[in-house]
């Protein structure tokens, strides 16, 4: 690490929030990094650079006597995913995605290219260069092309994140993906600025993950962002000069370089007919800021492949013969690895479900073994690669992929898929973990990063003996989450009114001071079709209902039952009425100490139990807001009539209002308690069921 950063890196990740308020994202930042490094604008860096110059020599000769070679330069590329395990971590397939635009604008093969007014439309260059994923590492390893680094750095996207990972920029164009961009969507620097030996660690690009390729967390609108920076990446400046302010009336005095790309003020918007420095302006260019960019000129094309084919910045060893064939990019094909991912691991019977191919690279058959005496094979990309599967009986289906090309094959790793019945499990359903009955056929852990997630142990349990545990204290990954997921209960009867799921736990935060304090979550949630969504019911969170005993400097554990918290959730909504209603209880870890998960218990509740239940104590009221300073509600749900008085008295018991008096028919209720003519104070709420009477207090502020 170079000796500034490491004064840096301890203040700056001090200093990070581990995820801060949105700002405002400038298109590019290619100014402002190179004044941030070098104290200097580009151009002022460019002017001191020998190699710039030597490039900006060789620019001009190849505009006046051609003789660049004129096959395609083909350029290898690195992805480095920096993420901290949210949705910044983003897919394989978004990057791809970015690949194919990236090549699509380079090779003027863009749909939109036909939208080019007439009067730049003869000058489009397919600048014929193209950039492949590596499929080889440095070390000549078969590789996918993409690493993935956990490091909160990714909220900064500062240059400091390519001190975690970089792979020879004379081999690969290195592309840094964070959630952050230092305040831009993407910015990189010109070769001039890093063609001496102290900076070239500096050289690549760093992009937003939200602007990158059009899908996943970008879009179609944000996509050309990484068509623009390896512009720059390539010597190109914006067509108003070196700056990152458009607009400036000074940008006329400005230049970019390149002779047919008139001299702008720079745009932030399509006109199209804009004219800001006496001549109509190329706002449709990639290095404009309009958001409307088709089009690179031949101009522009001149100056790029004469970069890319120079000794600046070493940019002329990556597109040699050798380094794409070390690279992996040329030459023979390279089959790596056999692999896929699936939608869903647990499905319903009569679900589909995606078989998603991961493999690497060059497959050109795919065959399916889904271990239920059907095998689908095929070379159709299209049909055969990732392909919907839904099984016809339920069991446990150990699924293997066989991907091959013209000389050889490979087998995956299997992944099992387990196919559920309606109603699997009999209500009511008790989970204490205890040793005969965890871990079992109606339970199913998830562990998202592979670190240990949820284990049974014996040293705390609210009863019993067991219960389960998530080892948090020592955890060092943010949003790490864990789960424990039922399998199915059939709510779908007739005399179903409702289900509810009680359940115990205990956590503590890590330390005895205000900042140690964290925000970790514990979610239940349901789902009425198998898992297909799920739907949050109840969250406990760190700063709110989570904690259930002081903080401990140490891991906790709770010492007995004082230490624990317990809550019931009751559903009665249409959604969940199904064969294939399931729970999931999800613990997401913000870095707090240790928790613990017992007695949970799944209670079908039909008409009969509750009209037990109303006979011996009663129907549940609710009344909310409480306190309140305007109306309140009093509701309930009953399932069968009774003679009602409901009245609202003061504390001396003085009559103060009569709600309701008659016959309180089965069904849902709702009552308005209104504050009009009553001071500030405590009331009470009478409610008379068939002589049997009930009070509520009632606050008013």
């Amino acid at each position: 690490m170079k000796p500034a950063l490491k004064l840096l890196l301890p203040a700056l990740l001090a200093l990070i929030s581990f995820h801060t308020s949105a700002q405002e994202v400038e298109p590019c930042g290619i100014y402002n990094a190179h004044v941030r490094m070098f104290g200097l604008t580009p151009d002022q860096v460019q002017s001191m650079s020998e190699g710039a110059r030597q490039l900006e020599a060789e620019t001009r000769h190849a505009e006046q006597y051609g003789g660049m070679r004129d096959e395609i330069i083909i350029i290898p590329i690195v992805f480095h995913v920096i993420h901290n395990n949210g949705e910044e971590n983003i897919s394989d397939e978004q990057i791809h995605d970015a690949v194919e635009i990236l090549n699509r604008d380079y090779a003027a093969q863009n749909p939109d290219l036909d939208q080019v007014i007439d009067e730049f439309a003869g000058i489009t260059a397919n600048v014929e260069i193209e950039f492949r994923l590596a499929k080889k590492d440095p070390y000549g390893v078969c590789h996918p092309g993409i690493t993935r680094t956990v490091s909160p750095l990714t909220y900064e996207g500062t240059d400091e994140v390519k001190e975690l990972i970089a792979w020879p920029r004379n081999k690969y164009l290195n592309v840094w993906v964070c959630e952050e961009a230092n305040g831009a969507a993407g910015y990189a620097y010109l070769p001039g600025s890093v063609d001496g030996g102290w900076n070239e660690w500096l050289d690549g690009i760093v992009v937003q993950n939200s602007y990158l390729g059009s899908i996943g967390t970008s879009s179609n609108y944000t996509s050309r962002t990484l068509t623009h920076e390896v512009g720059h990446w390539l010597n190109l400046r914006h067509l108003w000069g070196g700056s990152n302010t458009p607009g400036e009336a000074g940008n006329c005095d400005l230049d970019d370089g390149v002779a047919d790309t008139p001299e702008s003020l720079g745009w932030t918007s399509c006109n199209l007919a804009g004219e800001s420095c006496g001549s109509l302006d190329n706002v449709q260019n990639y290095m404009e800021y309009s958001y409307c960019s088709r089009m690179f000129t031949q101009g522009q094309k001149v100056r790029m492949r004469t970069c890319a084919l120079s000794m600046t910045a070493e940019r002329y060893y990556l597109s040699t013969d050798a380094n794409l064939i070390a690279t992996g990019v040329m030459g023979d094909d390279i089959l790596c690895e056999a692999k896929f991912n699936v939608s869903q691991e647990v499905i319903c019977l009569g679900d589909s479900i995606q078989f998603i191919d991961g493999s690497y690279h060059d497959v050109t058959t795919w065959s399916w073994d889904f271990d239920d005496g059907t095998v689908f094979s095929g070379s159709d990309e299209n049909i055969h690669k990732s392909p919907y599967y839904t099984f016809t009986s339920p069991g446990i289906y150990d699924v293997v992929l066989t991907v091959s090309n013209a000389s050889e094959s490979m087998d995956s790793e299997p992944i099992t898929i387990m196919v559920l019945d309606s109603g699997e499990m009999e209500s009511p359903i008790t989970q204490g973990f205890e040793a005969d009955e965890f871990p079992s056929n109606h339970w199913f852990l998830e562990d998202e990063m592979g670190d240990g997630g949820f284990n049974v142990v014996d040293d705390a349990a609210f009863s019993g003996v067991n219960s389960l545990h998530i080892e948090n204290w020592q955890n060092d990954l943010m949003y790490n989450r864990d789960y424990l997921i039922s399998s199915t209960l059939d709510l779908s009867g007739d005399d179903v009114e409702e289900v509810r799921i009680s359940y115990k736990w205990a956590f503590s935060f890590k330390g005895t001071q205000e900042e140690d304090e964290t925000d970790d979550r514990f979610r239940i949630s349901a789902t009425g079709d198998c898992g297909a969504d799920w739907d949050l019911r109840k969250m406990h969170r760190g700063f709110t209902d989570l904690p259930t005993a002081d903080p401990h400097h140490y891991p906790f554990t709770p010492s007995d039952s004082t230490e624990w918290k317990q809550n019931t959730i009751t559903l009665n909504q249409d959604i969940y009425m199904t064969p294939n209603f399931r729970v999931m209880f999800e613990f997401e870890s913000r870095l707090g100490n240790d928790f613990y998960l017992d007695d949970i218990n799944i209670e079908i509740i039909r008409t009969t139990m509750l009209e037990e239940e109303e006979a011996s104590i009663g129907p549940k009221w609710n009344l909310y807001p409480n306190p309140s300073e305007d109306v309140s509600i009093l509701s309930c749900n009953t399932v069968s009539d009774h003679n009602a008085t409901i009245k609202i008295v003061d504390p001396t018991g003085r009559l103060v209002e009569t709600i309701f008096d008659g016959l309180l028919s089965k069904g849902e209720h709702k009552f308005d308690v209104s504050t009009s003519q009553k001071s500030r104070g405590t009331y009470f709420v009478i409610i008379n069921l068939d002589g049997r009477e009930s009070a509520l207090p009632w606050v008013l502020r």
